[in-house]
């Protein structure tokens, strides 16, 4: 309980934006936990020897090569969608372990399907009189599966609680703009113009018209 106040403790006096400090404890206390786990495997298989069949294991080997197959691109896949919406952070620290652990788990799996039983027909030995390579793998295989989705979900409960947030976006303009075009209006067609006469020929027919006024 002491150690949760603590940690809680440094969540709320460090800054939402960031929990460095609080997410290295995480991952620190988490890679303790899977080195522990797989000390404490090596003491308790030593005890006793166990057949295992070739079949049951490389269906085990199969199962898990699927989840592998599975966790690695989801977890490359969101730590891309969080690089676009927030931007670069403190969540690629524990996505970054659970990343690790995954490819470890993926490499000794391949190892272990492809290299090592094939050497068994029908079954192997686990323990002090045989090999300990599968014994220690189904304790890689179910720690870090498990600490890795733990892992993966510390930036989802982030977004959550509010320690990360997504960048604002500016409002798009919604507005339609309609550009209408205006032919100019065509000028309509000159009447016939009236036939110019001369200043000249118009004055002699007024003269014309009083001569014949005074007679």
């Amino acid at each position: 309980m002491g150690q949760c106040q603590y940690i809680l403790a440094l969540a709320e006096a460090e800054p939402a934006a960031d929990h460095q400090t609080v997410l290295w404890l995480i991952c620190s206390a988490v890679s303790v936990a899977f080195i522990g786990f797989v000390l404490i495997t090596g003491h308790y298989w030593k005890q006793s020897t166990v057949e295992i069949s070739t079949d049951r294991a490389e269906k085990s080997c199969d199962a898990v090569l699927s989840v592998c197959a599975l966790l690695i691109p989801a977890t490359l896949g969101l730590l891309t969608w969080l690089h676009e919406k927030v931007g670069v952070g403190s969540y690629i620290i524990p996505l970054g372990f659970a990343l690790i652990y995954f490819f470890v788990l993926l490499v000794f799996t391949v190892h272990l399907r492809f290299n090592f039983l094939w050497r068994h027909d029908a079954k192997f030995k686990v323990g002090p009189m045989g090999d300990m390579r599968f014994a220690y793998w189904l304790t890689v295989a179910t720690s870090g599966i498990v600490l890795g989705l733990a892992l993966l979900s510390i930036p989802i409960l982030a977004l959550g609680f509010g320690w990360l947030r997504v960048k604002e976006t500016p409002a798009k303009d919604s507005t339609v703009k309609v550009e209408c075009v205006a032919k100019p209006a065509e000028a309509p067609p000159a009447s016939a113009a009236a036939p110019c006469v001369p200043a000249k020929h118009h004055q002699q027919r007024h003269k014309r018209k009083c001569s014949c006024a005074t007679k």
